[in-house]
C-alpha cells in the first residue's frame, strides 16, 4: 500500500491506469471504466469510448444535466451518470488530472462505496507533476436553501465539512459528521461508506425505473427491523453523504478551501454550491489578471 501523503500544492495524476467493471446502480447495465493518467492542467475528464469519436465530458459544474438520486454530466450527445463516487475518490485523494474512459452511460456501482477506487489508486500510486494546483478560496459566505435543506460555504484555510442528515426512521435518524478533508481521512473514514436507502424508497425508485442495478451487494437497505448488511460505521449514512458532497464539489474544477455545512442537502444543492464556487473563482481570476495587466502597463 502506497503512502497517502502528498504535496497539496502540486498537481497529481495516477502512475498507471486502473480499471473497474460492474453494473450501473440506476441503469442496471454492465459498464466499465478505465482511469488513466493525464497531463498537467487536463483536469478530471470523462470520455465515452463506446460512442463514435469518443466524445469527452469535463467534470465541471456547467455540464451537470441531472441530479435525481445521482449526478449526471452531459456534453452534446454524451452523458455519464452516477459520477460522484469516482470523483469523490479522485478529488479526495488529491488527483488533479485523469482521463476516465467509460464504455457506457454510467460508472459501475461496485459495492456502493468509493473504497475500491481508493484502494486501486493507492496500489498503483500517484505521480507529482510539479505544477502548482489551483486552490479556490472565496472570501464571501454563500448560503443555498431549499425548504429544510441547506448548504453553506464560509472561508477557511482548509477544506472542512460538517454534514447533518435525518431520514425520520428509527434506524436512519439524525446523524452528523464533521472533519477536515485530507487523503488519509477520505481513505479511512469516508471512502468505505456505501450508498443506502429506505426499503420504501427502494420500492418507489424501482417503480419509477430507477435503481435497476441496486442490490444488497451494492447498497445498504434500511429494513423495518434492521439493515440488509452489517454497517461499516454506526453513522455510515452521513459519511456516504459526505462522500457524495466531495464528488459533487470536484465539479468546481480545482481544489477548494473553506468550511461547508450541509443539512439534509443532496446532489442538487451540492452541485449548485459547486457552480457558485466555480463562477466566483473564475470571476476572481479574471479580476486578478486585469490587475496584473494594469500594473505591468
Amino acid at each position: 500500500m502506497r503512502n497517502t501523503n502528498l504535496d497539496p500544492t502540486k498537481q497529481w495524476t495516477l502512475k498507471e491506469p486502473i480499471s473497474f467493471a460492474g453494473v450501473g446502480l440506476h441503469g442496471g447495465e454492465p459498464v466499465g471504466v478505465c482511469v488513466m493518467p493525464a497531463p498537467p492542467g487536463h483536469g478530471l475528464v470523462f470520455s465515452r469510448v463506446d460512442l463514435a469519436g469518443r466524445p469527452r465530458v469535463p467534470a465541471l459544474a456547467e455540464y451537470v444535466s441531472d441530479t435525481t438520486l445521482s449526478t449526471t454530466l452531459t456534453r452534446g450527445k454524451a452523458s455519464v451518470r452516477t459520477v460522484e463516487h469516482l470523483l469523490g475518490a479522485l478529488h479526495g485523494m488529491g488527483i488533479s488530472n485523469a482521463l476516465m474512459a467509460v464504455d457506457g452511460t454510467e460508472i459501475p456501482a461496485l459495492d456502493g462505496s468509493a473504497e475500491a477506487f481508493v484502494r486501486a489508486l493507492m496500489q498503483t500510486g500517484r505521480v507529482s507533476q510539479e505544477i502548482e494546483r489551483t486552490i479556490v478560496s472565496i472570501d464571501d459566505r454563500l448560503e443555498i436553501d431549499s425548504g429544510d435543506r441547506s448548504v453553506i460555504y464560509q472561508p477557511a484555510e482548509e477544506a472542512y465539512i460538517t454534514y447533518v442528515v435525518d431520514y425520520g426512521h428509527r434506524l436512519a435518524g439524525t446523524q452528523c459528521w464533521e472533519g477536515s478533508i485530507t487523503p488519509p481521512v477520505v481513505k479511512r473514514d469516508l471512502a468505505p461508506a456505501r450508498t443506502f436507502c429506505l426499503l420504501s424508497d427502494a420500492e418507489r425508485m424501482r417503480a419509477a425505473g430507477l435503481a435497476r442495478g441496486g442490490t444488497f451487494e451494492n447498497s445498504v437497505v434500511v429494513l423495518d427491523n434492521g439493515y440488509s448488511s452489517p454497517l461499516r460505521y454506526p453513522d455510515e449514512f452521513v459519511r456516504h453523504k459526505v462522500l457524495d458532497l466531495l464528488g459533487d464539489l470536484a465539479l468546481v474544477g480545482a481544489t477548494w478551501h473553506g468550511q461547508v455545512v450541509a443539512v439534509k442537502a443532496g446532489h442538487s444543492l451540492h452541485v449548485e454550491l459547486a457552480g457558485r464556487l466555480r463562477s466566483q473563482a473564475i470571476a476572481q481570476a479574471k479580476s486578478q489578471r486585469r490587475a496584473v495587466a494594469a500594473f505591468a502597463s
